[in-house]
């Protein structure tokens, strides 16, 4: 995937996107961000979709309609008229048509032949992935509510199978656990999140559960911080992303509002994560109201275009140099490319929404779209 071109999609009136390796909306809130990430999902992976949810018991009938409600979620049927028009790199793509492949329910045991026949190519880490951690344990895809958007129940169905099979025994420490984390981030995440403590699963009630040990109390998950508790589900992909490199299909990484409950300086923490994830090769779409993000890849594309030193990316995250991170940042200044794309509501009530590119990040460009980074320095 390349290149996406979307007119008169819900409040969307124009989109043309060229996605690099990292892709960054901005803009206001209900600007269609969500709508599009979403989107590009249904176009990378439309038939796991439609197996997933016909083997968790839902049926659309073959009601366009009714698509749009499960997978947005309620209200969303109105999504698609007669004007709508969607290209992925320069094809054209009627949805309707995207979503007539037909098969059989399948069992268990089959699924997951069909997995490697039908893989999925992007994993989703929707904004509402607080949620998923139910008394601090995901929740399946059939536990949630029929007009929440499917990116929701499959995050959290992802996180469920992966914390039953994959990652962790009893006595594992989810956090810092050296065989899921450089030493490096360990210690970014400790100092700006977890501040000495461990995340350890506890068996409470014959159940999984995850906790957070302080000085020896044991807290569970809803005596979190907003903070950490908003960095669990984050935490928890990055693992899954990280630990199954070249097992699996997946090439794209949606991350939605990764900021959300985090101080600035555990803003950077994520950072650092998402370019392990790029150094990883996985291309990355973000979408953000945070300027530290911005502020991140304004620092990059400079130093790229003017003096591609490391030294300034040590100084710029407070780290100390080791060959790790010096491969990353080399890595980063050397090959990877960032583009930002604002959701410009200003003739929203009217006209709709207008996405521009403003990549180059300028404070000095005429355009205060892009002088003012989509409206987030103006404050």
């Amino acid at each position: 995937m390349k290149k996406l071109r979307v007119s008169n999609l819900g409040q969307i009136r124009e989109a043309n996107i060229s996605f690099t390796d990292l892709t960054l909306f901005v803009g206001p809130q209900a600007t269609g961000k969500s709508i599009i990430l979403q989107l590009v999902k249904l176009l990378l992976d439309s038939v796991d979709i439609m197996n997933t949810i016909k083997n968790n018991g839902y049926d659309w009938e073959k009601d366009i309609d009714n698509f749009l409600e499960l997978y947005f979620g309620e209200g969303m049927s109105h999504l698609l008229n007669m004007d709508t028009q969607i290209y992925l790199d320069k094809r054209y793509i009627d949805l309707e048509d995207l979503l007539s492949y037909q098969f059989d329910k399948v069992s268990s045991s089959e699924e997951l032949s069909r997995k490697s026949l039908f893989p999925e190519h992007l994993f989703f880490v929707p904004a509402q992935r607080i949620i998923t951690l139910e008394n601090g344990w995901p929740r399946s895809f059939s536990s949630f509510d029929i007009g929440d958007p499917y990116v929701v129940r499959n995050f959290s169905e992802d996180l469920r199978l992966s914390m039953q099979t994959t990652f962790f025994r009893t006595n594992d420490d989810i956090f810092p656990n050296p065989n899921l984390i450089t030493q490096e981030l360990y210690k970014e995440i400790d100092t700006s999140i977890f501040h000495g403590a461990s995340v350890e699963l506890k068996v409470t009630g014959m159940r999984k559960r995850i906790h957070i040990n302080i000085d020896g109390i044991s807290l569970p998950f809803m005596a979190w911080s907003a903070g950490q508790r908003e960095f669990m589900p984050l935490l928890l992909s990055f693992y899954w992303l990280t630990s199954t490199k070249n097992k699996t299909d997946i090439e794209w990484v949606v991350i939605e509002e990764p900021e959300m409950g985090l101080h600035p300086q555990a803003i950077l923490s994520v950072i650092l994560m998402c370019l392990e994830l790029l150094n990883q090769d996985y291309k990355l779409i973000i979408s953000t109201h945070s300027p530290v993000l911005l502020e991140a890849v304004w620092v990059i594309r400079f130093l790229k275009t003017e003096n591609p030193d490391i030294k300034y990316l040590y100084q710029l995250f407070n780290l100390e140099p080791s060959p790790a991170m010096t491969d990353l940042f080399e890595n980063i200044l050397k090959n990877k490319t960032f583009s930002t794309y604002y959701f410009d509501y200003f003739y929203q009530q009217r006209y709709g929404v207008y996405v521009k590119n403003i990549s180059s990040l300028d404070p000095g460009d005429l355009d205060s779209a892009i002088a003012d980074w989509g409206g987030l320095t103006s404050f």
